[in-house]
Protein backbone atom coordinates (compact mmCIF):
# COMPACT_ATOMS: atom_id res chain seq x y z
CA UNK A 1 0.00 0.00 0.00
CA UNK A 2 1.07 3.61 -0.52
CA UNK A 3 1.86 5.55 2.64
CA UNK A 4 2.54 9.28 2.17
CA UNK A 5 5.73 10.66 3.73
CA UNK A 6 5.84 14.44 4.13
CA UNK A 7 8.86 16.58 4.85
CA UNK A 8 9.35 19.92 6.51
CA UNK A 9 12.53 21.78 7.41
CA UNK A 10 12.24 24.79 9.70
CA UNK A 11 8.91 25.69 11.29
CA UNK A 12 7.78 28.44 13.62
CA UNK A 13 8.53 32.16 13.63
CA UNK A 14 10.51 33.26 10.60
CA UNK A 15 13.98 34.63 11.35
CA UNK A 16 14.20 37.62 9.01
CA UNK A 17 17.98 37.78 9.39
CA UNK A 18 18.54 34.22 8.19
CA UNK A 19 19.27 33.82 4.50
CA UNK A 20 17.54 30.43 4.35
CA UNK A 21 14.30 31.49 6.03
CA UNK A 22 12.44 30.39 2.88
CA UNK A 23 12.71 26.95 4.52
CA UNK A 24 10.50 28.09 7.42
CA UNK A 25 6.82 27.19 7.49
CA UNK A 26 5.24 29.72 9.81
CA UNK A 27 3.16 28.66 12.81
CA UNK A 28 -0.41 29.24 11.54
CA UNK A 29 0.28 27.13 8.43
CA UNK A 30 2.03 24.39 10.38
CA UNK A 31 -0.56 24.16 13.15
CA UNK A 32 -3.45 24.10 10.68
CA UNK A 33 -1.84 21.16 8.89
CA UNK A 34 -1.27 19.32 12.17
CA UNK A 35 -4.91 19.90 13.11
CA UNK A 36 -5.94 18.36 9.78
CA UNK A 37 -3.63 15.35 10.29
CA UNK A 38 -4.95 14.73 13.79
CA UNK A 39 -8.50 14.41 12.47
CA UNK A 40 -7.74 12.31 9.40
CA UNK A 41 -4.50 10.28 9.78
CA UNK A 42 -2.55 7.96 12.02
CA UNK A 43 1.08 9.06 12.12
CA UNK A 44 3.88 6.49 12.07
CA UNK A 45 7.61 6.35 12.65
CA UNK A 46 9.70 5.09 9.73
CA UNK A 47 10.22 1.72 11.42
CA UNK A 48 6.44 1.20 11.44
CA UNK A 49 6.36 2.26 7.79
CA UNK A 50 9.16 -0.20 6.96
CA UNK A 51 7.44 -3.03 8.86
CA UNK A 52 4.18 -2.41 7.01
CA UNK A 53 5.96 -2.44 3.64
CA UNK A 54 7.66 -5.70 4.58
CA UNK A 55 4.38 -7.23 5.81
CA UNK A 56 5.56 -7.57 9.42
CA UNK A 57 2.65 -5.58 10.85
CA UNK A 58 -0.75 -4.47 9.61
CA UNK A 59 -1.25 -0.87 8.56
CA UNK A 60 -3.51 1.34 10.70
CA UNK A 61 -6.28 3.34 9.07
CA UNK A 62 -4.98 6.25 6.99
CA UNK A 63 -1.26 6.02 7.84
CA UNK A 64 1.03 9.02 7.39
CA UNK A 65 4.71 9.72 8.10
CA UNK A 66 5.87 13.24 9.05
CA UNK A 67 9.57 14.09 8.75
CA UNK A 68 11.81 17.12 9.34
CA UNK A 69 15.23 17.69 7.78
CA UNK A 70 18.35 19.26 9.31
CA UNK A 71 17.57 19.33 13.05
CA UNK A 72 16.72 23.00 13.46
CA UNK A 73 16.15 24.32 16.98
CA UNK A 74 12.62 25.40 16.03
CA UNK A 75 11.69 21.71 15.76
CA UNK A 76 12.13 21.64 19.57
CA UNK A 77 10.79 25.11 20.35
CA UNK A 78 7.57 25.04 18.32
CA UNK A 79 7.32 21.72 16.46
CA UNK A 80 7.63 19.28 19.35
CA UNK A 81 5.01 20.95 21.62
CA UNK A 82 2.51 21.23 18.77
CA UNK A 83 3.00 17.61 17.71
CA UNK A 84 2.31 16.56 21.31
CA UNK A 85 -0.73 18.84 21.44
CA UNK A 86 -2.27 17.09 18.44
CA UNK A 87 -1.17 13.55 19.33
CA UNK A 88 1.15 13.14 16.33
CA UNK A 89 4.54 11.51 15.77
CA UNK A 90 7.42 12.70 13.59
CA UNK A 91 10.96 11.82 12.51
CA UNK A 92 13.82 14.34 12.51
CA UNK A 93 16.87 13.73 10.30
CA UNK A 94 19.99 15.12 11.98
CA UNK A 95 23.61 15.75 10.95
CA UNK A 96 26.02 15.33 13.89
CA UNK A 97 28.23 18.12 12.51
CA UNK A 98 25.39 20.60 13.01
CA UNK A 99 24.39 19.57 16.53
CA UNK A 100 24.69 22.32 19.14
CA UNK A 101 27.29 20.98 21.57
CA UNK A 102 26.10 23.00 24.56
CA UNK A 103 24.42 20.93 27.29
CA UNK A 104 21.40 23.24 27.53
CA UNK A 105 17.74 22.43 27.12
CA UNK A 106 16.28 25.71 25.93
CA UNK A 107 12.73 26.84 26.76
CA UNK A 108 10.02 25.96 24.27
CA UNK A 109 6.34 26.61 23.60
CA UNK A 110 5.28 24.33 26.47
CA UNK A 111 7.15 26.60 28.89
CA UNK A 112 5.15 29.54 27.54
CA UNK A 113 1.88 27.63 27.95
CA UNK A 114 2.82 26.80 31.54
CA UNK A 115 3.83 30.38 32.35
CA UNK A 116 7.52 29.56 32.83
CA UNK A 117 8.75 31.56 29.82
CA UNK A 118 7.62 34.42 27.63
CA UNK A 119 7.14 34.50 23.88
CA UNK A 120 10.31 36.56 23.69
CA UNK A 121 12.28 33.93 25.65
CA UNK A 122 11.67 31.30 22.99
CA UNK A 123 12.47 33.47 19.97
CA UNK A 124 15.73 31.63 19.37
CA UNK A 125 17.20 30.02 16.27
CA UNK A 126 19.93 27.50 15.60
CA UNK A 127 20.22 23.72 15.83
CA UNK A 128 19.18 21.05 18.32
CA UNK A 129 21.36 19.97 21.23
CA UNK A 130 21.83 16.34 22.29
CA UNK A 131 19.88 17.03 25.50
CA UNK A 132 16.90 18.36 23.55
CA UNK A 133 16.96 15.36 21.23
CA UNK A 134 17.06 12.96 24.18
CA UNK A 135 14.10 14.75 25.74
CA UNK A 136 12.08 14.47 22.54
CA UNK A 137 13.06 10.83 22.01
CA UNK A 138 12.00 9.88 25.54
CA UNK A 139 8.52 11.30 24.91
CA UNK A 140 7.70 8.75 22.21
CA UNK A 141 6.71 11.64 19.92
CA UNK A 142 9.99 12.11 18.05
CA UNK A 143 12.33 9.63 16.35
CA UNK A 144 15.82 10.87 15.42
CA UNK A 145 17.46 9.39 12.32
CA UNK A 146 20.50 10.19 10.13
CA UNK A 147 20.92 12.99 7.59
CA UNK A 148 24.59 11.99 6.99
CA UNK A 149 27.51 13.51 8.86
CA UNK A 150 28.25 16.92 7.38
CA UNK A 151 25.39 18.16 5.14
CA UNK A 152 27.88 20.11 3.06
CA UNK A 153 28.82 20.75 -0.56
CA UNK A 154 32.26 20.71 -2.20
CA UNK A 155 33.74 22.32 -5.31
CA UNK A 156 33.79 19.89 -8.23
CA UNK A 157 35.37 21.96 -11.04
CA UNK A 158 37.28 25.16 -11.77
CA UNK A 159 34.10 26.74 -13.12
CA UNK A 160 34.02 30.03 -11.22
CA UNK A 161 30.43 31.00 -10.39
CA UNK A 162 30.73 33.76 -7.79
CA UNK A 163 32.65 35.61 -5.11
CA UNK A 164 31.87 35.77 -1.43
CA UNK A 165 30.16 39.06 -0.59
CA UNK A 166 27.74 40.59 1.86
CA UNK A 167 24.50 38.61 1.91
CA UNK A 168 25.94 35.75 -0.17
CA UNK A 169 24.82 32.18 0.49
CA UNK A 170 28.35 30.99 1.28
CA UNK A 171 27.38 28.64 4.12
CA UNK A 172 29.20 25.60 2.77
CA UNK A 173 32.36 27.44 1.75
CA UNK A 174 32.63 29.01 5.21
CA UNK A 175 31.61 25.86 7.09
CA UNK A 176 34.18 23.75 5.22
CA UNK A 177 36.88 26.12 6.48
CA UNK A 178 35.44 26.48 10.00
CA UNK A 179 33.49 23.27 10.77
CA UNK A 180 33.37 23.98 14.51
CA UNK A 181 31.29 27.11 13.78
CA UNK A 182 28.59 25.29 11.79
CA UNK A 183 26.06 24.61 14.58
CA UNK A 184 25.98 28.29 15.52
CA UNK A 185 25.98 29.98 12.14
CA UNK A 186 22.33 31.12 12.19
CA UNK A 187 22.72 33.20 15.35
CA UNK A 188 26.37 34.15 14.72
CA UNK A 189 26.38 37.71 13.37
CA UNK A 190 30.06 37.37 12.38
CA UNK A 191 29.81 34.05 10.52
CA UNK A 192 29.71 35.74 7.11
CA UNK A 193 32.95 37.57 7.92
CA UNK A 194 34.95 34.40 8.59
CA UNK A 195 35.85 34.36 4.88
CA UNK A 196 37.08 37.59 3.27
CA UNK A 197 34.93 39.19 0.59
CA UNK A 198 36.20 38.23 -2.84
CA UNK A 199 36.85 34.60 -1.93
CA UNK A 200 36.13 32.62 -5.13
CA UNK A 201 33.06 30.35 -5.27
CA UNK A 202 33.13 27.40 -7.69
CA UNK A 203 30.63 24.95 -9.14
CA UNK A 204 29.80 22.53 -6.34
CA UNK A 205 27.82 19.40 -5.52
CA UNK A 206 26.44 17.66 -2.44
CA UNK A 207 29.08 15.79 -0.42
CA UNK A 208 27.58 12.38 -1.20
CA UNK A 209 27.91 12.67 -4.98
CA UNK A 210 30.80 15.15 -5.28
CA UNK A 211 34.25 14.08 -6.46
CA UNK A 212 35.62 17.06 -4.65
CA UNK A 213 38.50 19.28 -5.60
CA UNK A 214 40.58 21.61 -3.45
CA UNK A 215 41.11 25.17 -4.59
CA UNK A 216 44.63 26.57 -4.43
CA UNK A 217 45.06 28.95 -1.48
CA UNK A 218 47.31 31.00 -3.75
CA UNK A 219 44.54 31.45 -6.31
CA UNK A 220 41.95 32.26 -3.64
CA UNK A 221 44.22 34.94 -2.20
CA UNK A 222 44.91 36.31 -5.68
CA UNK A 223 41.13 36.77 -6.20
CA UNK A 224 40.78 38.52 -2.86
CA UNK A 225 43.67 40.82 -3.76
CA UNK A 226 42.20 41.61 -7.19
CA UNK A 227 38.92 42.66 -5.57
CA UNK A 228 40.43 44.55 -2.65
CA UNK A 229 39.04 47.88 -3.86
CA UNK A 230 35.84 46.46 -5.38
CA UNK A 231 32.57 47.87 -3.98
CA UNK A 232 30.84 44.78 -2.56
CA UNK A 233 27.82 46.86 -1.58
CA UNK A 234 27.02 46.92 -5.30
CA UNK A 235 28.04 43.33 -6.06
CA UNK A 236 27.63 42.08 -9.61
CA UNK A 237 29.29 38.80 -10.56
CA UNK A 238 29.95 39.75 -14.18
CA UNK A 239 31.64 42.99 -13.18
CA UNK A 240 33.72 41.28 -10.48
CA UNK A 241 34.67 38.45 -12.85
CA UNK A 242 35.91 40.96 -15.42
CA UNK A 243 38.40 42.25 -12.85
CA UNK A 244 39.57 38.75 -11.87
CA UNK A 245 39.53 37.21 -15.35
CA UNK A 246 43.18 37.95 -16.31
CA UNK A 247 44.35 36.33 -13.07
CA UNK A 248 41.93 33.42 -13.54
CA UNK A 249 43.17 32.78 -17.08
CA UNK A 250 46.80 32.94 -15.98
CA UNK A 251 46.29 30.41 -13.19
CA UNK A 252 44.16 28.16 -15.40
CA UNK A 253 46.76 28.12 -18.17
CA UNK A 254 49.36 26.92 -15.66
CA UNK A 255 46.94 24.41 -13.98
CA UNK A 256 47.30 26.20 -10.66
CA UNK A 257 43.64 26.72 -9.70
CA UNK A 258 42.99 23.16 -8.47
CA UNK A 259 45.51 22.02 -5.87
CA UNK A 260 44.07 18.53 -5.33
CA UNK A 261 41.58 16.20 -7.03
CA UNK A 262 39.82 13.50 -5.04
CA UNK A 263 40.39 10.00 -6.42
CA UNK A 264 38.00 7.07 -6.22
CA UNK A 265 39.61 5.63 -3.09
CA UNK A 266 39.45 8.96 -1.24
CA UNK A 267 35.85 9.51 -2.38
CA UNK A 268 34.82 6.08 -1.12
CA UNK A 269 36.48 6.68 2.25
CA UNK A 270 34.80 10.04 2.64
CA UNK A 271 31.26 8.93 1.84
CA UNK A 272 31.66 5.93 4.15
CA UNK A 273 32.51 8.45 6.85
CA UNK A 274 29.40 10.50 5.96
CA UNK A 275 27.14 7.46 6.15
CA UNK A 276 28.67 5.25 8.83
CA UNK A 277 30.07 7.82 11.27
CA UNK A 278 26.77 9.66 11.48
CA UNK A 279 25.04 6.39 12.35
CA UNK A 280 27.62 5.62 15.03
CA UNK A 281 27.54 9.07 16.67
CA UNK A 282 23.76 9.41 16.67
CA UNK A 283 23.40 5.89 18.02
CA UNK A 284 25.93 6.48 20.79
CA UNK A 285 24.61 9.89 21.85
CA UNK A 286 20.95 8.86 21.76
CA UNK A 287 21.42 5.27 22.95
CA UNK A 288 19.53 3.74 20.05
CA UNK A 289 19.98 1.97 16.73
CA UNK A 290 19.87 4.36 13.78
CA UNK A 291 18.08 2.59 10.92
CA UNK A 292 17.07 5.22 8.34
CA UNK A 293 19.00 7.72 6.26
CA UNK A 294 17.79 10.78 4.38
CA UNK A 295 20.21 12.33 1.87
CA UNK A 296 20.94 16.10 2.10
CA UNK A 297 19.69 17.95 -0.99
CA UNK A 298 18.21 14.59 -2.08
CA UNK A 299 21.52 13.71 -3.77
CA UNK A 300 22.65 10.09 -3.69
CA UNK A 301 23.68 7.18 -5.89
CA UNK A 302 23.57 3.37 -5.88
CA UNK A 303 27.02 3.15 -4.29
CA UNK A 304 26.04 5.31 -1.32
CA UNK A 305 22.80 3.37 -0.89
CA UNK A 306 24.65 0.03 -0.86
CA UNK A 307 27.13 1.35 1.71
CA UNK A 308 24.23 2.41 3.90
CA UNK A 309 22.57 -1.00 3.73
CA UNK A 310 25.88 -2.74 4.48
CA UNK A 311 26.30 -0.43 7.49
CA UNK A 312 22.98 -1.60 8.93
CA UNK A 313 20.47 0.97 7.72
CA UNK A 314 17.13 -0.57 6.77
CA UNK A 315 16.30 2.04 4.12
CA UNK A 316 17.38 5.34 2.60
CA UNK A 317 15.44 8.10 0.88
CA UNK A 318 14.88 7.98 -2.87
CA UNK A 319 15.73 11.67 -3.11
CA UNK A 320 16.88 12.77 -6.57
CA UNK A 321 18.06 9.32 -7.62
CA UNK A 322 16.40 7.01 -10.13
CA UNK A 323 15.82 4.39 -7.44
CA UNK A 324 12.61 2.39 -7.55
CA UNK A 325 10.30 3.74 -4.82
CA UNK A 326 8.67 0.29 -4.68
CA UNK A 327 11.96 -1.10 -3.34
CA UNK A 328 11.42 -1.60 0.41
CA UNK A 329 14.96 -0.33 1.11
CA UNK A 330 13.95 3.05 -0.29
CA UNK A 331 11.34 5.60 0.79
CA UNK A 332 9.98 8.51 -1.23
CA UNK A 333 8.80 11.83 0.23
CA UNK A 334 7.17 15.07 -0.86
CA UNK A 335 7.15 18.52 0.70
CA UNK A 336 4.35 20.04 2.74
CA UNK A 337 3.18 23.21 0.95
CA UNK A 338 2.79 26.80 2.12
CA UNK A 339 0.65 28.49 -0.51
CA UNK A 340 0.70 32.25 -1.18
CA UNK A 341 0.49 33.19 2.50
CA UNK A 342 -2.98 31.67 2.73
CA UNK A 343 -3.51 29.10 5.49
CA UNK A 344 -6.71 27.64 4.02
CA UNK A 345 -5.26 27.26 0.52
CA UNK A 346 -2.09 25.72 1.93
CA UNK A 347 -4.05 23.00 3.69
CA UNK A 348 -6.18 22.50 0.57
CA UNK A 349 -3.03 22.06 -1.50
CA UNK A 350 -1.72 19.62 1.12
CA UNK A 351 -4.91 17.57 0.79
CA UNK A 352 -4.50 17.64 -2.99
CA UNK A 353 -0.90 16.39 -2.79
CA UNK A 354 -1.72 13.57 -0.43
CA UNK A 355 -4.95 12.64 -2.19
CA UNK A 356 -3.42 12.56 -5.67
CA UNK A 357 -0.47 10.53 -4.33
CA UNK A 358 -2.96 8.00 -2.92
CA UNK A 359 -5.04 8.17 -6.14
CA UNK A 360 -8.12 9.30 -4.21
CA UNK A 361 -11.13 11.03 -5.75
CA UNK A 362 -11.53 13.94 -6.42
CA UNK A 363 -7.83 14.74 -6.08
CA UNK A 364 -6.73 12.18 -8.66
CA UNK A 365 -9.21 13.63 -11.16
CA UNK A 366 -7.99 17.19 -10.47
CA UNK A 367 -4.42 16.01 -10.90
CA UNK A 368 -5.20 14.40 -14.27
CA UNK A 369 -6.87 17.60 -15.51
CA UNK A 370 -3.87 19.62 -14.29
CA UNK A 371 -1.39 17.33 -16.07
CA UNK A 372 -3.40 17.46 -19.32
CA UNK A 373 -3.42 21.25 -19.13
CA UNK A 374 0.34 21.35 -18.63
CA UNK A 375 0.94 19.10 -21.65
CA UNK A 376 -1.27 21.26 -23.84
CA UNK A 377 0.61 24.40 -22.79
Amino acid sequence: MKIPILYYHSIGIKNLGWGKNFLTMELPFFENQLRYFSKNYTTLFLKDYWDIRNHSIAAPENPLVITFDDGYLDNWIWGFPLLKKYGLKATIFVNPDFVNQKPDIRPNLEDVWEGNASDEDIRQWGFLSWAEMLEMESSGVIDIQSHTMTHTKYPISDNLIGFHHSGADSLYEIANHFPQKKPYYIENQEFENLLPYGYPIFESASAIIAKKISISDEFAQACINCLKTYNFNDYNFEKALKIVLPTYNEFKKKNRIISEQENEKAYLKRIKYEIIKSKEILGEKLNKNIEFLCWPHGDNNDLAHRIALDAGYLATAVGNSNADPQDSTRFARFGAPMFHNNVFLSTLKLRYRIGSYLNQFPWNFINKVYLIGRRQN
